[in-house]
């Protein structure tokens, strides 16, 4: 069994983690667009992985967000550390009062959560975002 410890995310883990996503074909979400708890699964002292938690202020919901990996990994030590991130902020969520946390995610990793007792609601969904601060000719 690894050696495994959790931390929070801090923003000098954001190069490490944008390089993992560059590793994995996907594109870094600048800092300011990571929500500000976030979570550090280390396996031997050498972080393997990254989960965040977005908290809505208007109903007893959160989000899981953003998962990665770094590059390389087995992936048996990757889905390992992958629960320990969602046991984490399944804690944190349950602590800040939250009775549901919902998650986009890939169908890999969305196969790992229904095992944990998460249920699909809709597989025509499609992830959008648009920044709201600047001007935008499509609005």
């Amino acid at each position: 069994m690894n050696n495994i410890t959790m931390r929070e995310f801090t923003d000098a883990d954001h190069d490490m983690i944008s390089e993992w996503c560059y590793f994995h074909g996907k594109h870094p979400r600048p800092l300011a667009m990571l929500p500000k708890c976030g979570v550090i699964c280390e396996m031997e002292g050498e972080p393997v992985s990254a989960l965040f938690l977005c908290m809505d202020n208007s109903s007893g919901m959160c989000m899981a967000d953003h998962a990665v990996s770094r590059p390389r990994l087995p992936l048996k030590t990757a889905l390992e550390a992958f629960r320990h991130c969602m046991a984490c902020l399944q804690k944190i969520a349950r602590g800040f009062g939250y009775h549901t946390m919902a998650v986009f995610t890939y169908n890999g990793i969305a196969r790992v959560l229904k095992n944990q007792g998460f249920q699909e609601l809709n597989r025509d969904q499609v992830f959008l975002v648009k920044p709201l601060l600047e001007e935008s000719h499509n609005a």
